[in-house]
């Protein structure tokens, strides 16, 4: 060959072998998994549970035997120890035992009953001192319940003029005939009522309420006495469980009297004061 022409061979060359295309590479075949021998099993094409991945590796990388690691999920959790009681919460069960803020005090209210009592007392007391020195007529009125056998008394009451001068709510009338009021008025009419409410002793479903009103005079220079005694002689409170029949027989029978004034210590009648 000659030379001239493997000089233009040589310079054609290196022009050649840039101008030729580049060959591409063939893609990466994916590797399939084993055959696990179980045929053409749907789970096997099934994509990996990520639960499953999230959980083993957890375990520090772990054989499938469960001989990897002790921090996967499988592991039980150690058991909590149960909180200790702070100062915090022994405040507070303190505080429980304490009364609340929205709780009457009942040594409070106690105390300010005894005042307002011993006040009462000592009011009617100076009333009747001031009305011994003004009026001339002293009256005593007594009051009892002739029915307790069969009945209770839940109140009793006793009013002179529209002011109520005895009230009971513990049955007392039914004890005894005692005094229920002792005091001065002046001479002239005056208005009494007498209040009962009773109940059944064998039925307390069967009450009944009694009231009577009574005009007495008071003479001058006079003691004046009442006894009063009211009663309910019906049946209804036993008779009705047995025949469902029964009945009242409520009523307030009143003694009213005059009383000569005791005499003094000399044995001569007391002098009786001008009443107005």
């Amino acid at each position: 060959m000659p030379a001239f022409r493997r000089a233009v061979l040589l310079a054609l060359i290196p022009a050649v072998a840039l101008a030729a295309p580049k060959k591409k590479k063939p893609p990466k075949e994916t590797p399939k998994p084993a055959d696990s021998g179980k045929g053409s099993d749907s789970s096997a094409d099934a994509p990996p549970d990520k639960d499953a991945a999230v959980g083993g590796g957890g375990g520090g990388g772990g054989s499938a035997s469960g001989n990897g690691g002790g921090a996967g999920s499988d592991a039980t959790p150690a058991p909590a120890e149960p909180p200790k009681d702070t100062a915090a919460d022994k405040d507070k069960d303190k505080d429980k035992d304490k009364p609340s803020g929205n709780e009457p005090d009942v040594d409070a209210l106690r105390q300010e009953y005894l005042a307002l009592r011993d006040e009462l007392f000592k009011s009617r007391a100076r009333a009747n001192a001031v009305a011994s020195a003004l009026y001339s007529t002293r009256v005593q009125i007594r009051f009892s319940w002739a029915s307790t056998r069969y009945y209770g008394v839940s109140k009793a009451s006793i009013r002179l003029d529209g002011a109520n001068v005895f009230e009971d709510t513990s049955g007392a009338i039914g004890g005894d005939d005692g005094v229920r009021f002792d005091g001065y008025v002046a001479p002239g009419k005056h208005l009494v009522t007498f209040h009962v409410e009773a109940s059944g002793k064998d039925d307390d479903s069967f009450t009944s309420s009694t009231e009577a009103q009574i005009v007495i005079k008071a003479v001058a220079g006079k003691d004046l006495l009442v006894a009063a005694k009211a009663k309910d002689g019906g049946d209804i409170a036993y008779e009705w469980k047995r025949k469902e029949k029964g009945s009242y027989g409520l009523g307030i029978d009143v003694g009213v009297k005059t009383v000569a004034r005791a005499p003094d210590a000399g044995g001569t009648p007391a002098p009786a004061k001008k009443g107005k």
